[in-house]
Parts: structure tokens; C-alpha cells; sequence
């Protein structure tokens, strides 16, 4: 019995994905998203107790899985070294991204649309998994300290940068590429826009 409610919860995360990603928060159809799912409007209310619960579990669903595959990648390409500096973590975990992209695109086109939704995006960013606010706090705090971001911007404002920026531009690449994946030229636009955000981000060089 336990095996089959997870099948039925894990199959409406999927259908409700779909919705939300194609008509956005108020105009998701709940109904819809259950006759979908091919289960009773009871069953659904077994595991969820109205359209923002499962919302918030979608979101979690989607987030955790692009946090948990850039983990592997990064240990499978880079064998857990740590990178240099802030902005080498930060290229090499958005190559991470765009490759969570190409492998999961229903994921991250969910992912995309939410932060094109204001009022998705609102409910998304407060419910942003401890440990993705976690790892960006202490890697913005240590580059302030150590000279490699700017000190006068503030941490928290940063950090939600950074949040809306990786949840997007990977999207945003893969839109501008066609149907066509071009593993140089991603790494090239890749490459360019961490060169554009440490020109306003990065702390100026010190004079000798």
C-alpha cells in the first residue's frame, strides 16, 4: 500500500509540474491536475491538502533534484576539489546547471516559468531548500572577506541575485542555442556572463 500512494504522489508532482509551469499559480487547475494524475479527489486530499501544499512540494521536488545532480557533477568532474575563488565555484556550478538543463528539461522549464511569474517567484525564493541558502550565504560571506566580492553590497541582496540568476540563465542559454546543443558555445556564454557579473560584483584589483 505504501508503494502504491508514493506512485500516486509522485505522479501528481508530475502532472501538477506540468500545470503550474504552463498556466502559473492562480490559473492551475486543480481538477485538472487530479484527472491527470488518473486518481480520486480523495486520494489527492490523502496526501495534500489543498493546491499550495502540493505547490510548495513541487517546488521542493524540483529544487532539490537541480541542487542534488550539480552535487554529483561537480564531484564527478571534479573530484570534489575546491575550487580558487568565488567565481570559479560559481562557473563551474552553473555549467552544472546547464547540464541539469539539457538532461531534465521538464524540471527546469518548470524552474524557468516559476521565475518568470511573480508570484511564483515570491512563493519559490521563501521556500528555497536550507541548504541552497546555506552554501551561497557562506561562499558570499567568505568572498567579501577575503577581498574577491565587493563589501559595500549587501550579503542577503547578493545571495537572492545569485539565486534568480542561476535558476534562470541556464534556461535562458539553452532558449538562445535552438534545437541544437553546442557544448563550446554554452561554455563560451557561460564563460562571458561570469566575466560580466565579476566586472560588478567582483572587488576592484588592488594597486601595487
Amino acid at each position: 500500500m505504501e508503494d502504491k500512494d508514493f506512485l500516486y504522489k509522485d505522479q501528481l508532482i508530475l502532472e501538477a509540474l506540468k500545470e503550474f509551469a504552463e498556466k502559473g499559480f492562480d490559473a492551475a487547475s486543480l481538477n485538472q491536475i487530479i484527472k491527470r494524475a488518473g486518481i480520486s479527489k480523495g486520494s489527492f486530499y490523502h496526501h495534500f491538502h489543498g493546491k499550495e501544499e502540493l505547490f510548495n512540494s513541487v517546488i521542493h521536488r524540483a529544487a532539490q533534484e537541480k541542487i542534488e545532480f550539480i552535487n554529483q557533477w561537480l564531484e564527478q568532474h571534479h573530484g570534489g576539489e575546491k575550487p580558487r575563488g568565488f567565481f570559479d565555484y560559481l562557473r563551474l556550478y552553473m555549467a552544472g546547471g546547464i547540464e541539469f538543463a539539457i538532461q531534465h528539461p521538464e524540471l527546469s522549464g518548470f524552474l524557468m516559468s516559476v521565475m518568470k511569474n511573480p508570484q511564483m517567484q515570491a512563493k519559490a525564493l521563501a521556500l528555497a531548500p536550507p541548504y541552497y541558502d546555506q552554501v551561497f550565504s557562506e561562499l558570499i560571506t567568505e568572498a567579501q572577506q577575503k577581498g574577491q566580492l565587493r563589501d559595500d553590497f549587501d550579503p542577503e541582496f547578493t545571495k537572492k541575485l545569485l539565486n534568480y540568476t542561476l535558476l534562470s540563465l541556464g534556461q535562458l542559454i539553452l532558449d538562445s542555442s535552438g534545437d541544437t546543443i553546442d557544448q563550446a558555445q554554452l561554455k563560451k556564454q557561460t564563460d562571458q556572463f561570469i566575466d560580466f557579473l565579476q566586472r560588478g560584483l567582483g572587488a576592484p584589483p588592488i594597486d601595487t
